[in-house]
């Protein structure tokens, strides 16, 4: 075989590389060669003809040996030639190599493209380098493979020329990484994405790419997809960051932001087609994209077990297995008030409950509001409900919701409850909406025309509580809000909890209980002395506790009760003594 080939290669040259023509007509005029110019000239010059038909008969039926051979066609076989001739003489060849072997214009060679392009699909063609910045002339080599098997006179195994086997792990970090060299300038978004087409037919029989361009989507859609699953493998948030991805794959800012518009529209075809979902990490702090559990299908198939345990929990909410239990104390009548809400919002009651006011045509949401002073376990005691009854907490951040940008604001408390009411339909059990010092948002709407500040500033506000008030009335899961300010809160709000609890200071006997609690080292009367002489919420005694652990580390010994007392003396603004200076009578 390399006798014929390297005949063959002699022979070209002796045409002054119009033996493309000469040799081969039949072949290149069934493939519409684009040599044509080169095959009228040949007819008006007889003379430049030095082959016999025999010759030319021997030598085309040496190129259909070598395209039997490889597996090719014969014009295939005409272009491998040169190239198994260039590749024996030096390293590498490129495209202008060809065009210049064969007298053609690289216009003219367009017309080959497929073929040659199919070649390095067939891997018979490889590249010199993988990683090549955009606009960088591609060197090819011949598969040393196929060398090989020439050079020893061995039967080709085409089989071995196929791409390297890889799983859909690795198939989804290879289109992660042609991504980066964008990100990192060598390539553009068009050649990005020319390179990611060909990576697919290479590795189109892995299940996973199969069934996913069974979809019908574009090549952009499949390759945002690709990344999102790497994300999601490498990623410890298991989440895809929209602008940050965007970026990268996109080089022009206008496309850019059309499809994060498209995106956070939900319009998106992979969103309708429920492989993805947009949320975010704080409540629309940081928009982010995230498998659906359709698209952990597809993407992890027999593998998505390992991961559903992990991955079915959403970023956005505390699990009560996460929720650390503990020992509050309260009056009597604030225990009672806590053990009606607790009853009601356990799973078997809470669904008889809504079903039967939804049958009287009224409000199926539960919203209950804890005020009081601070430091008295308004947000404790809502996330110990939530441990109690089994239920996630879904802690808004209030400060995230708000923004300059007019009309935004507007939108993410929108948003939060739209993404409330996803988490409802997704979880088992309907998540607690916690709003804590929730007075921010839920404060008394403003009279335009008597505010003193803008007016624009006031129009928001009452739109966002507008928002709040409709969302209210339309609650079809469990709502918490926590605020120490009772008298900002505008009486729409207030009539739309259904519980309203007070949290007040704790009595002696409560504020006993915790000091026996929080201090086994102090005996029940010292306790009831500490309670008696020291009117402190329960967040006062935990920061005295805190206090003795330090003082217990630092010194290695427990404080007693005078060293407790003094600390307990210190905890009030205002009640340390203070060391006159200046002049005294």
């Amino acid at each position: 075989m390399i006798q014929n080939l390297l005949f063959l290669s002699m022979q070209m040259e002796y045409s002054e590389r119009e033996l493309i023509n000469a040799i081969v007509p039949n072949t290149m005029q069934e493939c519409n060669c684009p040599a044509k110019r080169s095959t009228s000239r040949w007819r008006d010059e007889p003379e430049k003809r030095i082959f016999s038909p025999q010759i030319v008969k021997e030598v085309v039926q040496l190129n259909k040996s070598v395209a039997k051979y490889l597996g090719i066609t014969p014009l295939q076989a005409v272009l491998f030639v040169p190239a198994f001739t260039f590749d024996l003489n030096r390293e590498s060849f490129d495209v202008d190599d060809i065009c210049k072997f064969f007298d053609i214009r690289p216009i003219e060679f367009l017309q080959l493209q497929n073929d040659f392009d199919e070649l390095v699909q067939k891997r018979i063609f490889l590249l010199e380098k993988d990683d090549l910045p955009f606009g960088k002339r591609k060197n090819y080599v011949v598969n040393s493979l196929v060398k090989d098997a020439i050079v020893s006179g061995q039967k080709l195994d085409h089989a071995s020329l196929e791409a390297p086997n890889i799983d859909r792990y690795q198939f989804v970090s290879n289109v992660s990484n042609i991504i980066e060299s964008r990100c990192n300038g060598d390539i553009c978004t068009k050649q990005l994405f020319k390179n990611v087409s060909p990576l697919e037919e290479q590795h189109k029989k892995l299940s996973f790419v199969k069934k996913f361009l069974k979809l019908n989507l574009s090549l952009e859609e499949r390759t945002l997809f690709y990344e999102i699953c790497d994300d999601f493998i490498t990623q410890r948030e298991r989440a895809t960051g929209i602008n940050c991805t965007l970026t990268d794959i996109y080089d022009n800012v206008k496309k850019r932001m059309e499809v994060a518009r498209v995106l956070k529209q939900e319009q998106h075809a992979l969103q309708k087609a429920e492989l993805i979902e947009v949320v975010s990490q704080e409540m629309f702090s940081d928009a982010l994209i995230v498998l659906t559990d359709k698209g952990k299908q597809l993407f992890l198939e027999e593998d998505y077990d390992l991961f559903s345990t992990e991955t079915n929990r959403n970023q956005q909410l505390i699990y009560p297995d996460k929720i650390v239990e503990k020992q509050l104390f309260y009056d009597d009548e604030l225990q009672q008030q806590l053990r009606l809400l607790i009853n009601n919002l356990e799973e078997e009651k809470f669904s008889a409950m809504q079903q039967r006011l939804k049958n009287l045509g009224m409000p199926k949401g539960v919203a209950t509001l804890f005020y009081g002073l601070p430091g008295t376990g308004k947000t404790e005691t809502a996330m110990q409900i939530a441990k109690a009854t089994g239920r996630a907490v879904c802690h808004v951040d209030i400060s995230a919701a708000k923004t300059c940008w007019y009309g935004e604001s507007q939108k993410r408390v929108k948003g939060i409850f739209t993404e409330y009411r996803k988490m409802c339909e997704k979880e088992k059990l309907k998540p607690i909406l916690l709003f804590n010092e929730a007075d921010a948002l839920f404060s008394s709407r403003q009279d335009i025309n008597k505010s003193h500040g803008s007016s624009s500033v006031a129009q928001t506000e009452n739109a966002i509580q507008n928002i709040i008030l409709e969302e209210m009335e339309n609650l079809d899961g469990i709502l918490i809000a926590t605020t120490n300010l009772t008298e900002n809160f505008d009486s729409a709000f207030a009539r739309r909890f259904l519980f309203k609890i007070s949290f007040g200071k704790p009595s002696i006997e409560a504020r006993k209980s915790i000091w026996q609690s929080k201090l086994d080292g102090l005996s029940d009367a010292d306790c009831r002395y500490l309670a008696q002489k020291f009117d402190f919420s329960g967040g006062e005694i935990d920061n005295i506790v805190r206090k003795v652990v330090m003082s217990e580390v630092l010194d290695g010994t427990k404080p007693d009760l005078a060293a407790i007392e003094k600390l307990c003396q210190h905890e009030k603004l205002g009640t340390q003594s203070r060391q006159k200076i200046g002049f005294t009578n």
